[in-house]
């Protein structure tokens, strides 16, 4: 059993009042060792993002090894993450509602280049802005040109229609779409830029669907195995009448995610750190908020005033969106916070005491605290998620701790759960796979019981090493005592 002095002594490490945190943190404090962590901006400025235009996100080499163990030729994407990890490019109309705006072909093959779908006006619009690499070849889609339609294949009675004619040839396309120049002399670089991007693009096709083909073809794919992540994909390789066989490649490409590339870790530690940030304002504040619905709605707030884009926060074990229960003295209450910046994820969580709480979850607090120590001593390369999760448990009995915790590991990047997911068919299960250096890992440290006078958690986010592991961000206090 733990004893008090036990008890107290790990508070006495742990514990900070949140002002003085809240103070060093917006004076830009690089965290317990004064460190700052590379690819971090000053506080207050704008991150320089350029880097993304020629420096691939995807982690090419990995994605190759796993397309070969899996069987397949190429990765075809269409949902946004995928074509955001392999393309460097987030589509635009997927944002606004439309689905399968874009495809990415990535094939195994480092020989072939890597293949775009998209609407060609958006080429021109903004992938232009976006992307600048040499191993990317654009086959962009327009309309039909149909028999009395405009430069952008509109009939006088609206859209010409997109099937091919009888007999299964493809329909002429209508030209791209670009501004309409009203002076030459005012075009600025940027415009020209879009142009010439545009123009060096392939042939426009009438629809998706021949673009497509027409890519897989280009890549010698049209018999290939491809690992697809919508079965749209499928649906459009049969229309066309291609006869590459489709097979389910989303956990490959999360396997392949698992590794982060050092673009990737650049945008993990930038959303990372302002996502700390934006949970101790939020902590600093809590009194005068007076409310868990008024501490979701101010990390939001602090969220985006930092660059981050809020996804969720749980407030005293609850993630509902419209709660709001007063906060009251002597309340023990936690907080999980995830926002993302550029689409890579923050995830932090962290127990507030507002004044004294009970007992037992003081007790509860020390001992996951103890518990996280212990697990994070020993993360490196090689462990398995079970490995974990036996260490933050075994700690938890060796201290007499009678709290329910799971310690449950989970990759983060582009998803706050980003790893292979189990299969009911297939029987898999996480606890299997392997910790790997540069996977970003959190272990989610929520006790699980209630009746114990609050709520608790603590989580970070660690850069796995062969030798160790280190947080991406700097590391607060595990209790905050408002």
């Amino acid at each position: 059993m733990i004893d008090r002095r036990t008890m107290f002594g790990a508070m006495a490490a742990s514990v900070a009042t949140a002002p003085a945190w809240g103070a060093a943190a917006a004076g830009g404090a690089a965290g317990p060792a004064g460190a700052t962590h590379p690819g971090a901006a000053p506080r207050g400025a704008r991150p320089d993002f350029s880097f993304l235009r020629t420096e691939p996100l995807v982690n090419a080499e990995r994605a190759r090894a796993v397309m070969a163990r899996a069987g397949l030729d190429a990765f075809v994407v269409t949902q946004p993450a995928n074509v955001f990890y392999l393309g460097n490019h987030w589509p635009n109309l997927d944002r606004m509602g439309f689905r399968h705006s874009v495809f990415v072909i990535f094939p195994r093959d480092p020989r072939r280049p890597v293949a775009l779908v998209m609407q060609g006006f958006l080429h021109y619009y903004r992938y232009a802005d976006d992307v600048d690499m040499p191993d990317r070849v654009v086959f962009p889609y327009t309309a039909p040109l149909a028999a009395g339609a405009d430069a952008v294949g509109n009939t006088p009675d609206g859209p010409a229609p997109g099937a091919a004619d009888p007999g299964g040839r493809e329909p002429p396309a209508a030209p791209t779409r670009l501004h309409r120049i009203l002076d030459e002399s005012l075009v600025t670089p940027r415009e020209q830029r879009r142009r010439s991007v545009s123009a060096a693009a392939e042939p426009p096709s009438a629809t998706p669907d021949w673009a497509l083909a027409k890519a897989l073809r280009h890549l010698g794919l049209e018999k290939g195995t491809l690992g697809i992540d919508d079965p749209v994909v499928e649906a459009l390789v049969a229309r066309r009448g291609l006869a590459a066989r489709c097979t389910g490649g989303e956990d490959a490409l999360r396997r392949t995610r698992l590794v982060k590339t050092p673009a990737e870790l650049r945008l993990m530690r930038l959303a990372a750190r302002n996502n700390v940030e934006a949970a101790t304002r939020t902590v600093a504040a809590v009194r005068e908020l007076g409310s868990t619905g008024a501490v979701r709605d101010r990390y939001f707030a602090e969220a985006m005033r930092l660059g981050n884009q809020p996804v969720f926060i749980v407030v005293d074990g609850s993630s509902s969106e419209i709660a709001d229960v007063p906060i009251r003295e002597g309340q023990a209450f936690s907080i999980d916070c995830v926002s993302s910046l550029l689409h890579y994820h923050g995830d932090f969580a962290r127990t507030i005491f507002v004044g004294e709480p009970h007992p037992r979850v003081r007790r509860g607090t020390a001992a996951v605290f103890t518990a996280w120590q212990e697990i994070r001593g020993q993360l490196r390369a090689g462990m398995r998620f079970a490995d974990v999760q036996r260490i933050g448990r075994e700690a938890m009995r060796k201290q007499g701790a009678d709290f329910t915790v799971n310690f449950t590991p989970h990759s983060v990047g582009l998803w706050h759960t980003d790893h292979p997911q189990p299969s009911l068919t297939e029987g898999r299960s996480v606890e299997g796979l392997v910790l790997e250096k540069d996977m970003v890992l959190s272990v989610d440290c929520p006790i699980l019981d209630t009746g114990m006078g609050g709520t608790v958690h603590l989580e970070d986010l660690m850069l796995i090493a062969d030798d160790g592991a280190a947080p991406i961000h700097d590391v607060p206090p595990n209790v905050f005592v408002v």
